[in-house]
């Protein structure tokens, strides 16, 4: 068995599980030692099904958000995903192939369904066993599928996790808050210091409609002493449409697709956009308060709870009600609303978490090792 090989597995549904299986490969390679590889065996078996079924959870989270609350209920309170167990054989085999051609030191998952596969195949010899660490991408409202996963070892972002976690059976034993494993540049990014506004930089993220975002920025861009940032990502569409509108263009920044989302986060004072897992525990990590603009049903809604809980930002899911939010935190008062939302944040920021969590994974070898 290669003592270095850390295979971790992930999948396309939601950005979370990506962004921390990418990151937590990166800080292996960082720590040196190991040779970390990042697989998508549902792309990686099924690319146009793995597709079809991407585009279906974006489209449910973005335009019937009713219905994938419905179905993050079914897999929660039925037992709708045994149910589903047979129709993974296909996944299974592959994860049984890649496992004995690979034989991996420890593996790393960050999506449930391996976790099942993962012990299934352990239990009856058809892989050697080798130490399971579940990184879960969820805060505070966690689904029974994440609960009931097997693995050595969960791995959660905060203590209200931890608690949500064991509260639904997960052994308190297993369990180790080491914070959402962002990227490893957010733990130097987060010692530079951050310049006091005004002018107060804006980072929007928008995941809503065309003439919602469009009024978003006129509102925003309207403020005195505040400064744009708009990140379409892969929407071309989206950005085809801002950059035409009857604005100056140097009233605010228009970007597309971007692998600069630490370094423009750093950058700014205040980050709006959607409630996704991954994108909320940057803004933690990098110390930088959020206005929460969509909501997706279910998996989310801890977000929100965690931002509330923290006292750092504030939900806002209406064009007036982003603009209001934005003026009443950074422009009514010297900005004192925005300064206690930093502060507390600044208590509780975890930017080394995927370095930390690459070490806790090599401890536990170690740990084996001299056993």
């Amino acid at each position: 068995m290669d003592n270095g090989k850390i295979l971790i597995f992930t999948t396309g549904f939601g950005d979370g599980h990506n962004s921390a299986a990418r990151n937590v490969r990166d800080a292996f390679a960082e720590i040196g030692g190991f040779d970390p590889e990042v697989h998508d065996t549902y792309a990686e078996i099924s690319p146009r099904a793995a597709k079809l079924l991407q585009f279906g959870y974006n489209f449910s989270i973005q335009r019937l958000p009713i219905s994938w609350k419905a179905i993050f209920w079914l897999y929660d309170s039925t037992p709708l995903f045994e149910w589903s167990m047979p129709t993974l054989a296909k996944l299974e085999a592959a994860l049984k192939s890649l496992l004995n051609v690979k034989k991996p030191a420890a593996v790393v998952t960050t999506y449930p369904v391996y976790s099942y596969l993962l012990r299934q195949l352990m239990d009856r010899g058809d892989v050697a066993r080798c130490p399971h660490f579940m990184v879960v991408t969820d805060s505070i409202v966690i689904n029974r599928v994440w609960n009931r996963a097997p693995a050595d070892w969960v791995l959660v972002a905060n203590e209200p996790t931890a608690k949500a976690m064991e509260k639904g059976g997960t052994d308190p034993a297993k369990i180790k808050v080491l914070g959402f494993p962002v990227s490893p540049r957010f733990e130097d990014l987060a010692k530079v210091p951050l310049p006091a506004g005004p002018p107060w930089k804006l980072l929007y993220l928008p995941s809503a409609s065309r003439r919602t975002v469009e009024r978003v920025v006129r509102g925003v861009t309207a403020l005195p002493g505040v400064e744009l940032t708009v990140v379409t990502g892969r929407h071309k569409h989206l950005h085809a449409f801002l950059k035409s509108l009857d604005m100056p263009m140097d009233s605010f920044k228009l970007l597309g697709w971007t692998d600069r989302m630490p370094e423009l986060l750093a950058e700014s004072h205040l980050f709006i956009g959607k409630a996704g897992g991954a994108i909320v525990q940057e803004t933690l990590a990098i110390a930088r308060p959020m206005i929460i603009s969509h909501v997706v049903a279910g998996q989310e809604e801890g977000n929100v709870t965690l931002l509330a809980d923290l006292g750092a930002g504030a939900l806002a899911t209406t064009p007036d009600a982003i603009v209001a939010t934005v003026k009443r935190a950074m422009l009514d008062q010297g900005g004192a609303e925005w300064t206690r939302w930093r502060e507390n944040l600044l208590r509780v920021s975890h930017p080394a978490a995927a370095r930390q969590t690459a070490e806790f994974v090599a401890g536990r070898l170690a740990d084996q090792k001299d056993e």
